[in-house]
């Protein structure tokens, strides 16, 4: 006698595990879990901030953003959720003051001081089994070394060895990254951050690829391009930078969306070090979205008429409540959007 597909649904969850097969009236968590990255234009870029339970990819070359964008996001979801907490596995060094410059709580960061690629993949999938913290950085994929090459000496080759183990760890890591389609459990975020490196002998396309093997990237969920857009000076001296982003890839919006941030890494009044131009990406989103009325050099926003640019910032940083009316509007346009 044939089984009913209730009868294989149970027989199947009972040996494999329960929701192994769901049907999908049963689905309760039909959205895709996201955080904020820190930024409203990247939570734009995104499709409403990074998607969770999947790895994301941070890419950029040195002194660009890459950084930053990880510790404004973690500090971001710190101040949402007091019980937030993130494994760092700091196979780079760990700077305990910039951390805290940019608004990172680090009692509430566990850092696993390993460059050995084992040792760190191990401690993640172990992490993401316990359903431990809320996010997990790895900083960064290319300082990481497999045990058998940093056994060997330095005249030794172990070529190919990390792209191997790298793409294992991705496939053991997303049974460790799956969360329920019925039940709640505790999401997590998942960031690795990368950068460029030069093809050999590339004469036509895009000469540049990351470290760590072509398996990894069909992984990741997201990849973010990070770029300084220009730099940010005062007198002289440069005080900050604009971070530039871009989605290389997404598997929940359109790729190839972008955003773009002043950062300051020194103090410029009114601006602290560590900080984001808030003011200024909610100003920008608000002309893109028409909510923002511009016309030649003059700008109109309820009521209010400005001629340039600096001229409505100024009066946005002076007015706390027009400003917090702009973003309120802007959030409720892009959400609908999103």
């Amino acid at each position: 006698m044939s089984a009913t597909l209730e009868e294989i649904i149970a027989r199947v969850n009972k040996k494999y595990g329960s929701d192994t097969l769901v049907r999908g009236d049963q689905i309760n968590n039909t959205a895709v879990p996201r955080c904020t990255t820190g930024s409203l234009a990247f939570d734009v870029m995104l499709g409403g901030g990074w998607p969770l339970n999947q790895w994301n990819e941070i890419i950029g070359n040195e002194s660009n953003g890459k950084t930053v964008m990880v510790l404004k996001t973690i500090a971001a979801n710190q101040a949402l959720n007091p019980e937030h907490h993130t494994l760092w596995i700091a196979s780079e060094e760990f700077v305990p003051d910039w951390a805290m410059a940019l608004g990172v709580d680090l009692s509430r960061v566990t850092l696993a001081t390993t460059n050995v690629m084992e040792e760190a993949y191990q401690i993640v999938i172990d992490t993401l089994d316990a359903r431990a913290v809320d996010a997990v950085v790895i900083d960064s994929l290319p300082a990481l070394v497999p045990g058998e090459e940093d056994e060997k000496t330095m005249e030794q080759f172990a070529v190919g060895l990390g792209a191997r183990l790298t793409g294992k760890f991705m496939r053991k890591s997303s049974k460790a990254q799956k969360r329920s389609l019925v039940d709640q459990e505790r999401d997590c975020l998942g960031l690795i951050i990368n950068q460029w490196r030069e093809k050999i002998g590339i004469v036509y396309g895009d000469p540049r690829t990351t470290p760590g093997g072509k398996a990894k990237n069909f992984h990741y969920f997201t990849r973010v391009e990070v770029a300084r857009d220009e730099w940010l000076e005062n007198d002289k001296k440069k005080v900050g930078l604009a971070i530039k982003a871009r989605t290389l890839k997404n598997k929940t919006a359109p790729p190839q969306r972008m955003g773009v941030v002043d950062f300051y890494f020194d103090d410029c009044s009114p601006f602290h070090k560590g900080e984001y131009d808030s003011v200024k990406e909610v100003f920008s989103l608000a002309v893109a979205s028409d909510l923002v009325t511009r016309r030649g050099a003059y700008y109109e926003y309820q009521g209010n008429r400005w001629q340039g640019k600096d001229s409505v910032l100024a009066s946005l940083r002076e007015e706390p409540e027009l400003a917090k009316a702009m973003h309120d509007e802007v959030m409720e346009t892009l959400t609908r959007g999103l």
